[in-house]
């Protein structure tokens, strides 16, 4: 994975970022516990300028995951094309 605070460099420049405990640890009713059913982590959850999710992802595997997942929300590739299809089709350099 990226090293050396990479990842935290790369998604600090355009986003508010912040561990939380695992989503299973709030309760429904606790604003963090309605942010995501999942029950394991990581979970990245996006949030627009008003705070509606806009993207939830169960992490990735790759540098190039990463590197995709910043681009599809900071530059808000979401508006128009889905997440699967902006992977497959982000370059695999």
């Amino acid at each position: 994975m990226l090293s050396g605070g990479e990842l935290n460099k790369l998604y600090s420049r355009d986003f508010a970022v912040f561990e939380a405990e695992p989503p299973s640890n709030y309760l429904p009713t606790e604003a963090l516990g309605k942010l995501s059913a999942a029950r394991y982590t990581p979970v990245f959850v996006f949030l627009d300028a008003g705070g509606k999710k806009v993207l939830e992802t169960r992490g990735f595997r790759t540098p190039r995951e990463a590197k995709a997942l910043h681009e599809f929300v900071s530059k808000r590739v979401y508006l128009k094309t889905p997440w699967p299809a902006f992977l497959a089709a982000y370059p695999k350099n």
